[in-house]
């Protein structure tokens, strides 16, 4: 199994946000670097960065999964929801 990095992040929570767009997609992935930079992350730009890896198989549909606008979706207003 050969991994490839389809991102990188500087920031835990958004490379958890896209690693779940990936694995909501049926795509297997992994982070990493992630506790690296979780402990220190001024470590980050000396590692470059959180690293978020799919299988060699899974590297083009995954990032067209991240390039995706999914903005078009979301309603203009909070009104549209009810509590």
């Amino acid at each position: 199994m050969k991994l490839v990095t389809v991102a990188t992040y500087d920031l835990m929570p958004y490379a958890h946000i896209a690693k779940g767009r990936l694995e909501a997609e049926g795509i297997p992935a992994v982070l990493a670097d992630e506790h690296l930079v979780q402990a220190d992350w001024l470590y980050s730009p000396a590692v470059g960065g959180i690293k978020l890896q799919v299988e060699a198989e899974f590297a083009g549909r995954a990032r067209a999964v991240l390039d995706a606008d999914y903005s078009s979706s979301l309603p203009d207003s909070g009104d549209e929801f009810e509590a």
